[in-house]
């Protein structure tokens, strides 16, 4: 049999089939609780900046601001289009995105300037003692306390994703997402901050924080998120407090290395470090995770080939971006044959694909838990099967 789309034969349908409503449509994305976290942290995110406007505008005023801005805005768009790329294979909601860039630009930036003037204020002349100099209580604020407030709030923001969004985190990828979103949003705010402070050396800023150290926060937070990817798999309640160790461990330690580096090693030393290795791991980590997800994928996928649920053409499908795109056409020329309006046979397609995958990676997730026989699971499946059969009513051909 090939492999290619669409499928020789119709998957069966069984006992699911009492469940599929008799006029095709697309299911409601996101329940009222999302959308109401959602646009709470959105809000607040907003409120946050705006918090610190005046902070953002006093040294270089309002046209100094807006160009400030204006070149903050490069690296927040370089990093999003990152984001896209890796997120491609299973995207999460565009509203949680929004989300994360709200708390790493508003929220998180709030708590770490407060967090960051009590360290210096308060927490650093305690531990360095009376005889500690206006120099070293400020080398031990940004080299210590800096990477200890900002990548704790920074990566709150992925863990209270994790905790409420659930159903949007299945593992590293989302992680590394997730943290790469927050951690350009709180880049932003923080290099207007920057360049405003010192408009007057506009271009010295840029080339110092854009060109020679291009991979900051967003690289920073991505690696936090990485380590918070893999609490999705582990049966421990606990778990999720152990992998915060390494995710905190390895943010700081960058942070640490941009912050106090030239301290201890040469300017070209410098860049190498915070750049070239930085990117490496970046690299390394996003490789090995999209890696897991197809795995996790196909793995998961594996037990409804072999019971009739999934076709095997429909399970190979969905591994190759190509595949999708060419299935989506399919589709649509089916959908547009039997006098369907354009657009609907590529968002029935659409919605077959992101479900096929949500499916597979819940079977993986709860056969790493053990708990594939579990009320939840199963009633959770038989929901996705059944409207699954019900979206390929959309592109069936007849």
């Amino acid at each position: 049999m090939s492999n290619s789309y669409p499928p020789a034969a119709p998957p069966r349908s069984a006992s699911i089939g009492a469940n599929v409503p008799t006029t095709w449509q697309t299911a409601r994305k996101h329940g009222t609780t999302f959308y109401t976290v959602v646009t709470a942290v959105s809000v607040i995110g907003v409120l946050a900046f705006l918090n610190v406007l005046p902070m953002l505008m006093g040294p270089a005023g309002s046209e100094g601001f807006f160009t400030s801005a204006l070149l903050a805005t490069i690296p927040l768009v370089v990093t999003f289009l990152f984001v896209f790329y890796i997120d491609r294979f299973e995207p999460e909601p565009k509203w949680l995105y929004l989300a994360a860039l709200m708390w790493g630009g508003g929220i998180a930036i709030v708590l770490a300037l407060t967090g960051n003037t009590w360290w210096q204020s308060e927490l650093a002349p305690a531990i360095l003692g009376s005889d500690a100099s206006h120099n070293d209580i400020n080398r031990f604020t940004a080299s210590i306390g800096a990477p200890i407030v900002e990548e704790f709030v920074k990566g709150l923001g992925i863990i209270l994703i994790f905790l409420i969004f659930r159903r949007y985190f299945n593992g590293p990828v989302d992680g590394i997402v997730y943290g790469a979103i927050i951690g350009a949003g709180f880049a932003f705010t923080e290099n207007i901050l920057y360049l405003t402070a010192y408009y007057d050396n506009v271009g010295t800023i840029f080339k110092l924080r854009y060109l020679d150290g291009p991979l900051s926060h967003d690289a920073y937070t991505a690696l936090f998120g990485f380590f918070i990817g893999f609490v999705v798999y582990s049966r421990s309640k606990a778990s999720l407090f152990l992998w915060i160790i390494p995710a905190m461990a390895g943010s700081m330690f960058f942070h640490f290395t941009n912050n106090d580096g030239l301290y201890w090693m040469s300017y070209d030393t410098y860049k190498f470090v915070n750049n070239v290795l930085l990117g490496i791991l970046i690299i390394g980590i996003v490789v090995y995770s999209r890696g897991q997800e197809v795995q996790a994928v196909r793995n998961g996928l594996r037990t409804y080939v072999d019971s009739g649920w999934v076709t095997a053409q429909e399970a190979t499908m969905v591994l190759s971006m190509r595949e999708r795109a060419n299935a989506q056409s399919w589709a649509e020329r089916t959908m547009r044959a039997q006098g369907a309006p354009a657009g609907m046979g590529r968002k029935a397609m659409k919605s077959f694909q992101m479900e096929l995958v949500q499916l597979a990676h819940e079977r993986t997730r709860h056969e790493r838990l053990r708990n594939v026989g579990s009320v939840e699971y199963l009633t959770s499946a038989n929901d996705k099967l059944a409207y699954m059969n019900h979206l390929r009513t959309g592109f069936s051909l007849r």
